[in-house]
């Protein structure tokens, strides 16, 4: 009875894992097609099971305004959700939305902990950006925002803000 179980489940699994499959490489058609809302359509359950990528799509899909209008609250939620796993394009885009001020007052000292965190997981921009934030702030700060960083990797992305 145990091991019909444990196939069963397995099976569901399989099942539930191949039909998100579907819906992201759907959905990434779609993106790719610019029918962003049918992208939206198709990663937002994606990303409601914890995908990561999907998160960080829908994430930056509602800080641009791509098949869904604009909202910054929208936005940092699928983000936040997306940098706790260690999604490098989500850590970027949060670092940038603290720089211009997106959603959040303008804190360059924030930034620079996510370029920082972006940077460390290996985002291919981070660097710069995160240079570019330092010349907002002081040395001071930037030593913080590299402490604050180090802190959150370390902590495994949990309590960052």
């Amino acid at each position: 009875m145990r091991t019909w179980i444990q196939a069963t489940g397995a099976a569901l699994l399989a099942l539930a894992t191949s039909a998100h499959a579907g819906a992201w490489e759907d959905g990434y058609a779609d993106y790719q097609r610019k029918d962003y809302a049918a992208a939206v359509a198709k990663w937002r359950g994606v990303a409601q099971s914890g995908n990561r990528e999907a998160q960080s799509l829908l994430g930056i899909m509602y800080a641009f305004g791509q098949g869904v209008p604009q909202d910054y609250p929208q936005a940092i939620k699928w983000l936040r959700l997306a940098a706790a796993q260690g999604e490098t394009k989500a850590q970027f885009k949060l670092g940038s939305m603290y720089a211009n001020g997106q959603g959040f007052t303008r804190d360059h000292r924030r930034a620079a902990m996510w370029f920082a965190i972006a940077a460390e997981g290996g985002h291919p921009k981070a660097g710069a950006e995160l240079a570019k934030s330092a010349q907002e702030i002081t040395d001071s700060e930037l030593a913080t925002a590299k402490r604050l960083a180090k802190t959150c990797i370390k902590r495994e992305f949990q309590d960052c803000e």
